[in-house]
């Protein structure tokens, strides 16, 4: 019954691993749509906003192995929540369908009741649990998803997943820790959407990601060893959240322009 949640996780995680300075495109494939779904008069609601805990990037030798608590700004929760309020205002803007307001969806008696699943995604060997945002609740199975589109009198609900990473550049050469020359640090975001109908049935489903500029670097004349230090997760709080606003953008840029008929690339940029 998890499968297109978990899928979606899965793809998120993989491409927040495989995003680097050097890889400049990401193949996720077009939308998949049920345009007969949505409309103008369509009623939808957000009812998960989550993240992966962990903020994915280089980290020194001593924090490698240990979890995103004990790590500074590892944890993405401040990141997911400051990202709340983007991904509403964002989804709100589609003239393709109309988005019940947040406060209603949160203080609702049913969806306050509503038994969260597992906030934790396990696929093959990977296993990662999850935050979720400010007053929100965690839900993968289908059924739940129809069950709170009942609920919530509405004609479907969108659930939002979101991994927050540092892509490393430069320090090509490296020896026991060491690398010669630059390496620089980008914040990257990958949003994941899955819309369900009140059958359960998988109406929208998508994903991007996108790199910002480099905004930490260390450049050390020979040198360079940033590989004892890592990357600095709380310094890049500020560039993930902004690039996560314009990867929320881009999700629903191809949503409206699949709705409209017009070719959407399977293969993204990512700057």
């Amino acid at each position: 019954m998890r499968t297109y949640r978990t899928c979606y996780l899965f793809l998120a995680l993989i491409l927040g691993y495989l995003v680097s300075g050097c890889a400049p495109m990401a193949i996720t494939g077009a939308p998949d749509l049920d345009k007969t779904a949505f409309g103008a008069k369509k009623k939808f609601a957000v009812v998960s906003i989550a993240s992966m805990k962990t903020f994915q990037g280089e980290r020194s030798i001593a924090d490698t192995f240990k979890s995103a608590d004990s790590v500074a700004g590892a944890n993405t929760q401040p990141l997911i929540n400051k990202l709340n309020s983007r991904i509403i205002n964002t989804l709100a803007k589609s003239g393709q369908f109309t988005l019940v307001p947040e406060s209603r969806v949160l203080t609702n008696r049913a969806y306050r009741g509503a038994a969260e699943d597992a906030r934790t995604v396990k696929v093959l060997f990977m296993s990662e649990d999850m935050n979720v945002a400010n007053n929100y609740r965690y839900f993968s199975e289908p059924q739940k998803f129809a069950k709170l589109a009942q609920d919530l009198g509405v004609d479907g609900v969108i659930g939002i997943t979101v991994n927050f990473g540092i892509s490393t550049g430069g320090g090509r050469f490296s020896i026991n820790g060491l690398s010669l020359g630059k390496k620089s640090y980008s914040a990257t975001a990958t949003i994941s959407a899955v819309a369900y109908n009140q059958k359960g049935e998988v109406i929208w489903k998508d994903s991007t990601i996108k790199e910002a500029d480099p905004d930490d670097s260390k450049a050390i004349i020979i040198i360079d060893t940033s590989a004892f230090t890592g990357a600095d997760f709380e310094k890049m709080h500020p560039s993930a959240v902004e690039i996560g606003g314009k990867a929320v953008d881009v999700l629903l840029a191809r949503f409206d322009d699949t709705m409209a008929g017009k070719k959407v690339d399977r293969v993204q940029s990512v700057k």
